[in-house]
């Protein structure tokens, strides 16, 4: 009940919006206690329903690496839900939580492989309205762990990612 009131409660045309924005950050791989970064970016399409709920989809390339003699690209497609807490006029709290489908490819000088997996997302930020069409965010995701097989048994990818991101409402 009191998310139907949230929901429905404050919404104005002020509010409303459909929002398209891009970012750039740093991504983490871990894998057999070994950990790289990489540069990452994406593009996202949103839609803010009031001051308190948005949906996003989004495109990301989470980074290259390089770890045990092994090439790692790793890319996500994401929805996810925002629930935002505004803080001051302009500054806006916001947890994101989705379902991302995560691929991530392996490869060396005479193998290649690539694994696909869809799993829920996590992440939470920071975002600050500069006027009514441009916000910038800061943010931290979790784009989950991926189960890796390969000669001398399993391994585990993890892949973290924070992000500085700009948004314009159209």
């Amino acid at each position: 009940m009191a998310a139907m009131v949230m929901i429905r409660g404050g919404v104005s045309a002020a509010e409303v919006s459909t929002y398209l924005g891009g970012d750039f950050g740093s991504s983490r791989l871990e894998l057999n206690h070994q950990s790289e970064t990489a540069t990452s970016f994406g593009a996202t399409i949103g839609y803010r329903f009031n001051d308190y709920l948005a949906i996003e989809l989004k495109a990301q390339r989470l980074g290259n690496w390089t770890l045990d003699g092994m090439n790692y690209r790793a890319g996500a497609l994401k929805a996810s839900v925002l629930g935002i807490l505004p803080i001051s006029q302009h500054a806006h709290l916001f947890g994101r939580i989705g379902y991302g489908r995560n691929t991530l490819e392996a490869s060396a000088a005479s193998s290649k492989s690539s694994l696909s997996r869809s799993q829920l997302l996590v992440g939470a930020g920071i975002s600050y309205q500069f006027n009514p069409q441009w916000s910038a965010r800061l943010e931290l995701n979790h784009q989950g762990d991926q189960p890796i097989s390969y000669s001398l048994g399993q391994a585990r990818a993890t892949v973290s990612q924070y992000s500085l991101g700009l948004n314009y409402s159209i």
